[in-house]
């Protein structure tokens, strides 16, 4: 029983030690945002006109 006492009374100071950390100093982010735009480009003519083509041929990769 004495070592689940010591256990949670360690646990409890951790975890008070931890948040004391993150209120008083936070981290901070170095990381910068890049945006990359998303440009489609199909794989397969699209000007073909073939009645017996299926709906998903349209450049996608399954």
């Amino acid at each position: 029983m004495r070592a689940l006492v010591l256990f949670a009374t360690a646990f409890a100071l951790a975890t008070g030690a931890f948040w004391a950390t993150m209120l008083t100093e936070p981290p901070r982010s170095e990381a910068r945002g890049r945006i990359v735009p998303a440009i489609h480009v199909p794989l397969v003519p699209t000007n073909i006109q073939d009645p017996h083509r299926y709906d998903a041929d349209d450049g996608d990769v399954f």
